[in-house]
């Protein structure tokens, strides 16, 4: 009876023929896949699979240094499932490589199969998901042979996450006559944001905001967000429009009325607004570089106390840097 109804699931199941190479790119969502791990010590009961008796995981591995053995009985096949997450209307492969008696690779959508051999095949098998999660298993038959199993894969959107929604447009806030920044409200569930120009993808961020640069003075562009994570990329967010600031023929004039207001460990900077600085300024302490600031105001941190400091700053546009400010002198609080 039991090898009529073999004979009946054959004739219903896919048919896998040995092949090579390496399995299908994509994430793999299977748990313990490789059957390396053990809830106890004797690698008796496997980590994250649900085995019938007669299931280990000490048998001559494909990879690494362990695969599943199931030796099946007359009352059970030494089946091992696992229940994995799935987004409804995703498509995914299942493989798995196996070898000895009759072996099953299987999911709640269909199975595929292999006649006993003593090499290593690759079962694979595909189904479009129809619910939140799928049970996936291997088995061998009723009073056959022991299998053996390693290396299970399923690739597909990782539905442990779902595509994250898109963005809100992005608000534009410090532009120059080279870059623009933007900034726009995290997305939950994304894991970074990817920034399109003009309706080209330029680059990927982690963080919701970023300063667009390379860009040309004088120039419109057009920029929309897409969030992304493991499951996939948003439709596009809305679009806005951000102009770089105008080209200009020469340098702006150099700053002036440079002002310093110190305390113990830092100074605040302060200077008179110069019109053609559409790229900012740049601050200068005791002759040596130390940033950038897009309106005419900078504090200086990580000072130490009780110690005398040069300041100087320079205005900037597309057409270069200004001359230095005359210099300010800043004397730190001291601290007893």
């Amino acid at each position: 009876m039991r090898r009529l109804l073999l004979l009946a699931v054959l004739a219903c199941a896919a048919v896998s023929v040995p092949v090579g190479g390496a399995a299908a790119a994509g994430v793999n969502l299977v748990a313990n896949p490789g059957f390396e791990d053990a809830r106890h010590g004797d690698h008796s009961v496997v980590w994250a699979w649900n085995c019938e008796p007669g299931t280990n995981q000490l048998g001559a591995a494909h990879s690494g240094s362990r695969a599943l053995t199931g030796t099946p009985t007359a009352g059970s096949t030494g089946r091992c499932a696992q229940t994995i997450p799935v987004q409804p209307g995703g498509v995914y492969t299942l493989s798995a490589w196996v070898r000895g008696g009759y072996a099953f690779l299987g999911h709640d959508h269909g199975v595929a199969w292999t006649p006993p051999s003593t090499a290593w095949t690759r079962l694979t098998t595909g189904f479009t998901a129809t619910a939140d999660t799928v049970t996936v298993y291997l088995h061998g038959w009723h009073a056959q042979g022991a299998f053996d199993a390693d290396d299970v894969v399923l690739t597909g959107a990782d539905s442990a996450v779902r595509v994250p929604v898109a963005p809100d447009e992005p608000t534009v806030g410090e532009s120059t006559s080279r870059s623009v920044k933007l900034g726009w409200t995290g997305v939950p569930g994304a894991t970074g944001y990817r920034i399109h120009r003009d309706g080209v993808y330029l680059r990927s961020v982690t963080t919701p905001s970023a300063v667009v640069d390379g860009l040309t003075p004088g120039t419109a562009y057009t920029f929309h967000v897409t969030a992304v994570n493991t499951a996939g990329e948003s439709a596009p967010g809305p679009s806005v429009s951000a102009t770089t600031a105008p080209p200009y023929a020469e340098a702006p004039p150099p700053t002036r009325l440079l002002v310093g207001t110190p305390q113990a460990y830092q100074v605040f900077l302060a200077w008179e607004a110069v019109m053609a600085a559409t790229d900012g300024y740049r601050v200068y302490r005791d002759g040596v570089l130390i940033g950038w600031s897009y309106g005419p105001a900078f504090t200086v941190t990580g000072l130490q106390h009780g110690t005398l400091y040069t300041f100087e700053v320079t205005s900037l546009n597309s057409a270069g840097e200004s001359a230095r400010s005359q210099p300010v002198q800043v004397m730190t609080w001291q601290v007893p």
